[in-house]
């Protein structure tokens, strides 16, 4: 199991996403074959520029690790070099709209607030808009709710803002094992999380408190762009693209990408 990407992070994923990612099978050899990961790749219709925003989000990947993901087929968008994309189209004069094709279930919290930041401000310099046929969910939706507007089809999956830190209390399968993990550390929170150990009273506070601090920042930051949400639409779970244009989350429905493309070429072209 790939568990070297998903142990001890504090996630913005879906929880199935995230199961479904730790997991995977390690393959037994990658072929030389396959490449690391690239920039996201830009289209172009007119003035307007479409970016993807697809698969699990990390900041960034080592290239074994990305070599790994591509391997297996796996889709994921490292959020630093969409950062980076985003910011050579904010200097590009042959572009006045960017459109954010985003089917993804979240990612990483690394990461996440920094590209959601230059979204907001290529928004000041550009029309910034987002559109999900698929998953808009947790950190892609942090990354969505930073536009000028966001277009949903009516059977996408959007929200979960809410925030996870899966930890495996492995305590008991070692000691059936006849293991016992022996720890010498200094400071009480140093070993927090690690393998073979139960959490301590005062490890679980400051790690609950870790995850709601972070999911203080996602709802501010949606809110600071959709002031009509409710708070209780912000409680990790998902709507369909209808509920939640309904529940202020997107601004409209439509089926497919050309046909909102279009609409922003004829509003802004």
């Amino acid at each position: 199991m790939i568990t070297h990407l998903t142990t001890e992070r504090i996630w913005l994923l879906e929880p199935d996403a995230y199961l479904q990612l730790a997991s995977m099978p390690m393959p037994g050899a990658i072929p030389t074959s396959v490449s690391a990961g690239e920039e996201p790749a830009v289209t172009q219709t007119g003035t307007l520029a479409t970016v993807p925003l697809h698969g699990t989000m990390f900041r960034s990947l080592p290239e074994s690790a990305s070599r790994l993901l591509n391997a297996l087929g796996v889709e994921y968008t490292e959020t630093a070099k969409l950062a980076k994309t985003l910011k050579s189209l904010e200097t590009d004069p042959s572009v006045q709209v960017v459109l954010l094709d985003i089917d993804s279930s979240g990612g990483t919290v690394n990461g996440t607030p920094e590209l959601a930041n230059a979204i907001r401000h290529l928004s000041k310099h550009k029309f910034v808009y987002a559109y999900s046929a698929g998953l808009a969910c947790s950190a892609a939706y942090w990354a969505a709710s930073q536009c000028d507007g966001i277009y949903a089809a009516p059977s996408a999956r959007v929200g979960s803002v809410g925030v996870i830190l899966p930890l495996m209390d492995s305590k008991e399968a070692y000691a059936q094992k006849g293991l016992r993990m022996d720890v010498i550390a200094a400071g009480k929170y140093k070993s927090t999380g690690l393998s073979g150990t139960s959490l301590s009273d005062e490890q679980r506070v400051l790690l609950q408190r870790q995850v709601e601090s972070t999911w203080a920042d996602f709802k501010a930051a949606v809110t600071s762009r959709r002031r009509t949400i409710s708070p209780e639409h912000l409680e990790g779970q998902t709507f369909t693209g209808t509920q939640a244009r309904d529940f202020g989350l997107v601004d409209a429905c439509a089926d497919n990408i050309e046909a909102v493309q279009q609409k922003l070429l004829v509003r802004h072209g």
